[in-house]
């Protein structure tokens, strides 16, 4: 009964409907993180995050949801949507989310109705692009720039990953062949690990503070090796579920 009550809210809050997809199993946290998976433009992964998200709820009340999508800058304004302090257009403008993300917000509107709902944290794992900018320009080192930014040196991508990522700079119109090409696709590369490491060592600052769990909605190819990679280097583990049917998406 519970979960109907559930399904029918959703259905009049958000205009949708998970009629006829079968509610997930919980997935068993290994180490309070349980990562998320998602090709960022299919509606049916959300779907299914949504999903993930309610079941594990039942399990773990005092859970967070960590978001690729919002850089960190901006966690007031998602302890502000939270909290019920902003409308939807006040939010999108807060958190600059045509720029810092792009995708339509609608696609992840059923998960903030639900976040702030039942009042779940959320948590920005992201950096602003001007620091995106600045390691594809000027590699790692361009992190001195920002001496608040501690985020140790990632460990190096495993084999799996860097075959992935080369298929990924390709996919891009670009070769990893030639010495130019070579140092592009090492900038590639450390963006990647600037991404995975960042939101790693947000979740590891999250479980550090005594949140019990933390659900991460991200990309699927981060979600496959690169995020568990460096929360293993921080001492953490996790469970990485991928949508069924999402691409390896950055």
């Amino acid at each position: 009964m519970r979960g109907r009550i559930l399904s029918l809210a959703l259905v009049g809050l958000l205009g949708w409907s998970a009629a006829g997809c079968a509610a997930p199993a919980p997935a068993r946290p290994d180490g309070g993180v349980v990562l998320l998976g998602e090709t960022h433009d299919r509606v049916a992964d959300h779907h299914w995050q949504l999903q993930r998200i309610a079941a594990l709820r039942e399990e773990q009340p005092g859970l967070a949801i960590g978001l690729e999508m919002v850089p960190r800058s901006r966690q007031a304004a998602l302890d502000a949507w939270t909290a019920g302090g902003l409308d939807e257009a006040a939010f999108l403008s807060e958190v600059d989310w045509d720029r810092s993300w792009g995708f339509d917000f609608g696609l992840y509107r059923p998960i903030f109705a639900f976040a702030r709902m039942h009042r779940i944290p959320l948590i920005a794992l992201n950096v602003d692009r001007d620091v995106v900018r600045a390691v594809g320009r000027d590699g790692w080192a361009a992190l001195q720039a920002w001496p608040d930014l501690d985020l140790g040196r990632p460990v190096a991508p495993s084999p799996d990953y860097n075959r992935y990522l080369a298929a990924a700079f390709a996919g891009h119109g670009r070769a990893a062949e030639g010495d130019a090409l070579n140092r592009g696709f090492r900038r590639f590369v450390e963006i990647q690990l600037l991404w995975d490491r960042a939101m790693a060592a947000r979740i590891a600052e999250a479980r550090a503070a005594g949140t019990p769990l933390v659900v991460v909605l991200a990309g699927s190819g981060h979600v496959r090796d690169g995020i568990p990679r460096q929360l293993r280097d921080l001492g953490y583990g996790s469970t990485a579920l991928v949508a069924p049917g999402a691409a390896d998406g950055t």
